[in-house]
């Protein structure tokens, strides 16, 4: 018996920007994380909203951070906003991961090097779109072979480069 695919907001992120991507993380194909652009993303995630309480997990998802109140929130930092939609639909995830709990919450998006947040709601299109990226997930995680390269503008920049085009 196969065990069930865990699915993450980075497989989710990964899924946006590139299927090929999503396939080697998924199957523990792991390139160059020491790239310096990993870095950076992973420095600015500790150097900012230093007062928070980081990386909070929620059964199999963990989230940048959570700001209780009023209007509870959860929050993702991101370096840049260049793979907005990927870092969008991540995000989007979460929301709707928790929502199966039972609980509504909003998310937000913030780049601090650009300044620059965004606040995102779960919509029932969204919403019904999340599950079918689920659906497909479990699919390309599970084919013997990773999806055909599709060059994309920001594929020089990928980890996983020499492997996809070399």
């Amino acid at each position: 018996m196969r065990t069930p695919i865990r699915i993450t907001g980075v497989m989710i992120q990964y899924y946006i920007a590139c299927k090929r991507e999503l396939w080697f993380y998924a199957n523990q194909i792991n390139m160059n994380y020491d790239n310096e652009d990993i870095s950076i993303g992973k420095l600015i995630h500790e150097k900012s909203y230093s007062r928070e309480t980081k990386n909070i997990n929620l059964g199999e998802v963990s989230f940048d951070f959570v700001k209780k109140g009023k209007e509870a929130a959860i929050f993702e930092i991101k370096k840049s906003s260049k793979l907005e939609k990927p870092a969008k639909y991540q995000l989007y995830y979460y929301l709707w991961y928790v929502k199966q709990t039972g609980k509504e919450i909003k998310g937000v998006i913030v780049y601090p090097k650009e300044k620059k947040k965004e606040e995102l709601k779960l919509t029932p299109e969204i919403e019904r779109e999340i599950e079918d990226i689920v659906e497909n997930i479990k699919k390309i995680v599970s084919m013997i072979l990773p999806p055909h390269v599709k060059r994309r503008p920001y594929c020089k920049k990928c980890t996983y480069y020499e492997l996809c085009m070399v």
